[in-house]
């Protein structure tokens, strides 16, 4: 019958909203907030270098194989003008060598390849020697990367040695007999090849030295001759020539660029730097470096621009910098995350100036110790930033001055001043590039805030035009990024900045599939609310009910009524199930779901007429048919005056209008004096009881629960359903059961008979009990050793109603009081 200590526990097994209170895992690139374009460097070679925190590189190495088509124009040029360039492609890099091989020795390459100008040209006599070429670099190949056995059965029978031997003799040959110069050369790449993975570092780098050095570099095969030299070279210890040769090749081709950072040694950069003959040499290894920096790499950036302000690398490191102090100073303060990569001390980890606070409380706060320690450092490295673009623009080896201008806009952005950004924006000549137009609209757009009001009706049309322009030219933005969602989630922040709920909430879910550094629920239901549910005061709820009904919105209007488009609801790689993206999720709460949220915001502030007054907009099996209430309202919540609040009957129609007439009709028995007013009031206290916290009908008056949704743990905020912020507001009422207790007290004093007299006693102790519950505790920590809080009123009862049925009734049912009774 009664539930004292261990009531808690039950809500493990309520059928109620999945909290989602284990295992949930953000990817850092789906919440971090990066607006600075990567693709503004529009070099896709480059693009594994766009800064990343997922996995090391989301490209592939030279994602439009420029290497391999210098490489096959190489051999056209060698051929003749008829061989085209992607036939070589086809045969050297996407049919494999088991194919070709297999075709050449059922001699059936003219037959499989008939329409292949590289294949056919080979098979020309004139051209044997080319194709005896060829079959040695496949069968080495095949060699490299196929075992004897397909099915691996006999690997340990496999020795690559006994296989790449006779390759390497006869290609040492074909280098000492044949005078064309161009087939010379290829055998002997295969030579430098083949005795680097042979171990043979001496002959690997003779003959590199001897056919591939750097003053000749025109072929693509100096570069990759040159690595697998340094790849030698470092096997065998000589790391600093080695990670120097390395630095080159990353500067001479693009195929080798992520294996080269993957071997480059950061802790001999002085070393290797020694060894560099020119400028752009060093500004090249300075790159790579910078590269490797999750953190700040300003000087770094610094060096390269006084090296070489040219150097190719150098907008896509300013482009790095941007971005990671967009993640630094915005991340925090949209999706209330962490920015970068964390560097606190785990034995400090509970400290909040490591940690940003959960969402709900974040919106909240005055002042936030983990910005406050980060935002004025950032600012001063964002100035300095700042002084270098600047700089740049007066430097006449820089070149890249639509870039420049554009970077300095976004840090002037970042800086809160609007005017110097504009100023560089209208500096900005190139207006046919699209993703030019992209960055340039964003940054027009991120800087509208500072410039107007953005409650005023002219500044909600004017960023409604913005953000249609930067949906215009998304297409051209990273797309791993997200930029448009969390451009929505962004602007929700500035309205609640500004006071303004109902904006702030449509631009909110918008944003939705963002994640948040807060509690995210799967049901759909609770999504279109649960900013509202929040944030909203009730006119505010009323408004949105007047605009969901509205004939003429605005332009903003008409946005933010829209459903999520397709750049909204793309997939997130987090705890969304993928079925989702393909549904059209609506952005505002429908007519029905804002009417109920209404009546329990009212209800939520005792407002009882207003309450069913918004309730009567739905129809009654409406908590019957939907979300979670027939779970959470499946109880009469009054009882009777002879049972507990939790002995009410199972209803067939869970409906909140009804149990508000109730409610409504009690109340003004309870204000006459009598016989019934006691018992009116007691049933008041049942039902009040049952509405909070620790009652079976608590969806009154919150749409979720969790053990965990008023701990002050760093690590629960997106892992459990939170109350907050209206857990502070109403703590007294949903927690400490202050209405419930008020109607209990009310009904004593009416002189009830003894036995309800006991009853109401034993609900005064149930309920200073639990509105002493330790919520500094977390649930998951053992209980501390001191003795629980025992109500006062339970030795009242025990006392003064020792020879009660309700106190019998307690003994034999409550083991916990029992026992504290035998005391």
């Amino acid at each position: 019958m009664i539930r004292f200590i261990s009531i808690f526990l039950l809500l493990f097994l309520l059928p109620m909203v999945r909290t989602n209170g284990c295992g949930i895992y953000f990817f850092h690139d789906e919440y971090r907030i990066a607006w600075f374009n990567p693709t503004l460097i529009q070099d896709p070679t480059l693009y594994p270098f766009h800064l990343n925190f997922n996995i090391e590189f989301q490209y592939p190495a030279d994602p439009e194989l420029q290497d391999y088509r210098r490489n096959c124009r190489e051999w056209a040029a060698y051929l003749g003008s008829e061989v085209r360039e992607s036939d070589v492609l086809k045969i050297l890099y996407k049919i494999g060598p088991e194919r070709f091989l297999n075709a050449l020795d059922a001699n059936e390459l003219d037959a499989r390849f008939h329409k292949n100008t590289f294949i056919q040209k080979l098979l020309q006599p004139e051209n044997a020697e080319a194709l005896a070429y060829l079959t040695l670099a496949m069968r080495a190949e095949f060699a490299h990367f196929s075992a004897a056995d397909p099915w691996g059965l006999d690997d340990a029978d496999f020795d690559f040695f006994d296989q790449i031997t006779p390759l390497i003799r006869q290609a040492e040959q074909k280098v000492k007999t044949l005078t064309d110069p161009f087939l010379k050369r290829r055998y002997a790449y295969q030579l430098v090849v083949q005795y680097r993975y042979a171990e043979n570092t001496e002959e690997c780098s003779r003959y590199c030295d001897e056919y591939f050095e750097w003053e000749n570099a025109e072929s693509v095969l100096v570069p990759w001759a040159q690595f697998h030299k340094a790849e030698s070279m470092a096997s065998k210890g000589d790391k600093v020539e080695a990670t120097y040769l390395l630095s080159k090749v990353f500067d001479h081709c693009e195929s080798k660029k992520i294996r080269v950072y993957q071997m480059f040694d950061r802790d001999i950069l002085e070393d290797v730097l020694r060894l560099a003959k020119t400028a752009h040499e060093k500004a090249v290894i300075q790159a790579i470096d910078a590269y490797m920096q999750p953190g700040r790499a300003l000087d770094n950036v610094k060096k390269i621009a006084a090296l070489d302000p040219s150097s190719r690398y150098l907008p896509q490191l300013l482009t790095r910098e941007i971005n990671k102090l967009e993640d630094w100073m915005l991340t925090p303060q949209v999706t209330f995350f962490e920015g970068g990569i964390p560097n606190y001390d785990f034995d400090d980890e509970e400290k909040e100036e490591n940690f940003m606070p959960g969402e709900s409380k974040a919106l909240l706060e005055k002042e936030i110790p983990y910005l406050k320690k980060n935002l004025a450092k950032d600012k001063v490295y964002l100035r300095e930033m700042s002084g270098l673009l600047e700089t740049l623009l007066k430097n006449p080896g820089f070149k890249q001055h639509d870039f420049a201008h554009l970077a300095a806009a976004h840090l002037y952005y970042l800086d809160n001043q609007a005017a110097p950004a504009a100023g560089h924006l209208d500096q900005v000549r190139d207006d046919k590039n699209p993703v030019v137009q992209l960055q340039k609209n964003l940054i027009k757009l991120l800087i509208l805030p500072d410039q107007v009001d953005i409650r005023f009706p002219e500044a909600k049309d004017e960023i409604a035009r913005a953000l249609a322009r930067v949906k215009e030219y998304a297409a051209y933005g990273e797309k791993s990024l997200r930029m448009y969602p969390k451009l929505m989630l962004y602007f929700s922040r500035l309205y609640q900045q500004k006071g303004d709920a109902m904006t702030a909430g449509l631009f909110y879910n918008h944003g939705y599939r963002i994640p948040k550094n807060g509690y995210q629920s799967e049901s759909e239901y609770y999504q279109k609310i649960s900013y509202f549910d929040r944030f909203a005061k009730l006119e505010e709820v009323e408004a949105l009910i007047t605009l969901r009904q509205k004939e003429n919105p605005t332009a903003l209007e008409k946005l933010l009524l829209a459903p999520l488009n397709p750049l909204e609801n793309t997939y997130s790689q987090g705890w969304y199930n993928e079925d989702e993206a393909a549904k059209v999720l609506e952005a505002v709460p429908s007519l029905e779901q804002l009417y109920e949220l209404k009546g329990t915001l009212a209800f939520r502030q005792n407002r009882l007429e207003e309450a069913l007054a918004a309730f009567e907009h739905l129809p009654d099996a409406y908590w019957n048919d939907t979300y979670a209430f027939k779970y959470h309202l499946a109880q009469e919540p009054f009882a009777t005056v002879k049972t507990y609040p939790w002995q009410g009957e199972t209803l067939k129609l869970y409906n909140k209008k009804a149990i508000l007439k109730r409610m409504i009709e009690l109340q003004k028995q309870a204000e006459q004096a009598g016989p019934q007013q006691a018992e009116a009031c007691y049933l008041l206290g049942n039902a009040y009881y049952n509405f909070t916290y620790w009652g079976q009908n608590w969806m009154m008056f919150s749409y979720g629960q969790s053990v965990a949704e008023l701990t002050k743990s760093l690590y629960t905020s997106f892992e459990n359903f939170t109350f907050m912020p209206n857990g502070k507001t109403y703590f007294k009422e949903y927690y400490q059961l202050s209405r419930a207790q008020a109607y209990y007290q009310k009904a004593y004093q009416a002189k009830p008979d003894a036995e309800l007299a006991a009853r109401i006693t034993f609900m005064l102790g149930t309920c200073d009990k639990y509105a002493h519950h330790d919520w500094d505790r977390d649930y998951w920590e053992d209980e501390d050793e001191k003795d629980p809080y025992i109500s006062p009123f339970f030795d009242t009862f025990r006392d003064q109603f020792g020879n009660s049925a309700a106190y019998r009734e307690c003994l034999s049912d409550c083991p916990e009081l029992a026992d504290y009774f035998k005391k």
